[in-house]
C-alpha cells in the first residue's frame, strides 16, 4: 500500500506543469505572453526591451498589445528601437529606410519566417507590437513596411488603429 501511494505520489508530481508562470493578472483579465513562430513561453525575456509587447487576453480571446515601460520620445531613435525590435524577434530582421514626413520605411529583406512560419497569430503579434513601438517616434503615424508576401502577411502601410479591436 505504502509503494501505491508512494507511486501515485511521483506520478502526480510529475504530471503537473511545473513551467513558470507567463500570466499577468489585471482585475479580471488574465495576459499570457503569445506562444507562436519565435515567441517563446520559457524566454519572456527575450521581449524585456520592447515598449509594447503582443499578449493573449483570455477574456477576449485575442491578441492586444500591452505597454511595458513609459517612454520618453524626445530619447527614441529609429536606429535604437529597431535594434529593440531586432534583438527581440528571431529569424525577423527589420532594416530601415527612411523617414518622409509622418511614415517611417522599413524592409524585411528575409521575410519567410513572419510570412510563412510564424502563422497568423504569430505575424499580427510582429506587425502590432513593431507599428507600435514605431509608432513611438516623433511625428511618426505610419509604417510602411517592405517585403515579400506569404501566406499569412503582405506589405503595406500600417498605423496603430489597424490593430484596435
Amino acid at each position: 500500500m505504502r509503494n501505491i501511494l508512494w507511486l501515485s505520489g511521483l506520478v502526480l508530481l510529475f504530471s503537473c506543469n511545473n513551467q513558470a508562470s507567463n500570466k499577468d493578472v489585471v482585475g479580471d483579465t488574465t495576459f499570457i505572453v503569445v506562444d507562436s513562430g519565435k515567441l517563446s513561453m520559457e524566454d519572456p525575456v527575450q521581449f524585456r526591451n520592447l515598449i509594447w509587447l503582443p499578449v493573449f487576453d483570455s477574456v477576449k480571446g485575442d491578441v492586444v498589445l500591452k505597454q511595458q515601460r513609459p517612454v520618453s520620445k524626445d530619447t527614441l531613435t529609429a536606429d535604437k528601437l529597431i535594434k529593440e525590435i531586432n534583438a527581440s524577434w528571431e529569424g525577423v530582421k527589420l532594416e530601415f529606410r527612411k523617414i518622409s514626413h509622418d511614415t517611417i520605411y522599413v524592409a524585411i529583406p528575409e521575410s519567410t519566417t513572419l510570412t510563412q512560419q510564424m502563422g497568423s497569430t504569430g505575424a499580427f503579434s510582429y506587425m502590432s507590437s513593431t507599428t507600435f513601438i514605431l509608432t513611438e517616434l516623433k511625428q511618426i503615424k505610419f509604417v510602411n513596411y517592405d517585403f515579400v508576401e506569404g501566406d499569412h502577411l503582405a506589405p503595406g502601410t500600417m498605423k496603430r488603429a489597424d490593430f484596435n479591436h
